[in-house]
């Protein structure tokens, strides 16, 4: 089948529903699909052929016109809808199935198209934009009322969706009370190749490190992100064992805040920032292992692709009890949870994985199997049932999707 994915976050912007719709467009790519991209820039920005080596060598890329900078994120456009090129090039391409990843101007382009085309249209919920460390990224007071508003503008797009996909059942629940019917598709993981431990262990003397306990965290640096936390409770952790050391792998608007937070805690030696890497770079040298044990404080996570990315690389992971993340995150199983905010209890599971590595080791083996459950190629085809479901009846597709979704045996013909 055609697929037309519109989305305003995408290459060279770095976040979560940036790699989690490009891994689905490439998993998709390898079952036949065509898969097309609409995405923000100018019409003479991009060549209308894949840019980038990360994507499937059939997947091609339109630009929506008329975007400019948003201030304070590099390499992020707002977009103004101008439909008429747009709807130029899908009329070319023939989609069978629009799949909007967020709802701004690209995502606004893609249910307009929809409509006018008369196919069917898939959402995915990405962010909370309700929420107040996300309200606190636009040029308006975080007031109570703007973060009802901002939840009712989300609803509203999601409303127009035939079908909206939740990466989680946390996620499912917030959408059914703002009226948006979902189905729960995870996000999707790729498989890294496997690394030798004189392979890792180069890895770690290339960036300073030895063998010592290391804690990391992946993704973007931001105000949501809540990192002083993270930031806090190590510095407390060097305080019992000075040789711990901790990674940050990602860049943002809070850096330099988060410097200084470093430089006033005396900790430049025992912290390393390398900034932002490509996410091809980063898979394909296994960065996530320059760590033992992912760690995030944030509480806005909906299915937090970088905690995947970590679990896939052998990392258990350290969270909060919020959103999404116990649902990847089983205590005993695959990592640990503490209470949102709670540096306290946040330094006393850090001390628990240094002084255990058979702990560590345990929790090693059970983030591996968590990722296994996520996969791509398997959300690729839970996502191509969706599709064809959407295709056949709209209105009847999510009581056809009610029940667990298959992975690769599905009675439903493929239909590339």
């Amino acid at each position: 089948m055609r697929i037309a994915v519109f989305t305003d976050s995408f290459l060279p912007y770095i976040c979560g529903a940036t790699f989690a719709a490009l891994n689905q467009v490439n998993a998709l790519a390898r079952q036949g699909h065509e898969v097309r991209i609409y995405c923000p820039g100018s019409t003479h920005d991009r060549p209308h052929t894949s840019e980038s080596d990360e994507l499937h060598d059939t997947v091609t890329v339109q630009t929506v016109p008329f975007s400019l900078p948003w201030g304070g994120q590099p390499n992020l456009n707002v977009v103004f809808p101008v439909l008429w090129p747009t709807m130029k090039d899908l009329r070319r391409f023939r989609p069978d199935v629009i799949h909007v990843h967020t709802e701004w101007g690209t995502g606004w382009a893609g249910v307009f198209a929809g409509w006018r085309l008369d196919i069917p249209v898939v959402g995915t919920f990405h962010t909370f934009w309700d929420d107040p460390r996300y309200v606190h990224h636009f040029p308006w007071p975080n007031w109570k009322i703007i973060q009802r508003a901002m939840g009712r503008y989300s609803a509203l797009f999601y409303q127009r969706c035939a079908l909206t996909i939740a990466p989680s059942s946390s996620v499912q629940t917030h959408l059914e009370t703002k009226g948006v019917a979902s189905v729960v598709i995870s996000n999707g993981m790729t498989t890294p190749p496997p690394a030798t431990a004189d392979e890792v262990g180069a890895l770690r003397r290339e960036f300073g490190l030895s063998d010592a306990p290391t804690f990391l965290y992946l993704g973007r640096v931001s105000f949501e992100k809540s990192l002083p936390v993270c930031l806090l409770a190590f510095k407390e952790l060097l305080s019992t064992h000075p040789q711990a050391r901790f990674v940050v792998i990602g860049d943002g608007p809070e850096m330099p805040a988060f410097k200084g937070m470093i430089r006033a805690m005396d900790m430049e030696a025992q912290i390393v920032l390398t900034g932002a890497i490509p996410h091809e770079e980063l898979m394909a040298r296994g960065l996530p292992r320059l760590g033992d044990v992912f760690i995030t404080a944030s509480e806005t996570e909906n299915q937090p692709v970088s905690i995947l990315e970590s679990m896939a690389f052998g990392l258990p992971a350290i969270g909060p009890r919020a959103r999404g993340i116990p649902e990847l995150v089983t205590p005993g199983t695959n990592g640990m949870l503490f209470d949102p905010g709670d540096g306290t209890t946040l330094t006393r599971l850090m001390r628990e994985m240094v002084d255990s590595p058979s702990t560590r080791a345990q929790l090693a083996a059970g983030a591996l199997a968590t990722a296994a459950q996520h996969s791509i190629d398997r959300t690729g085809e839970r996502l191509r049932i969706l599709y064809e479901a959407c295709i056949r009846d709209p209105a009847t597709a999510r009581a056809k999707l009610e029940t667990p979704i298959p992975a690769a045996d599905s009675a439903l013909p493929r239909n590339p």
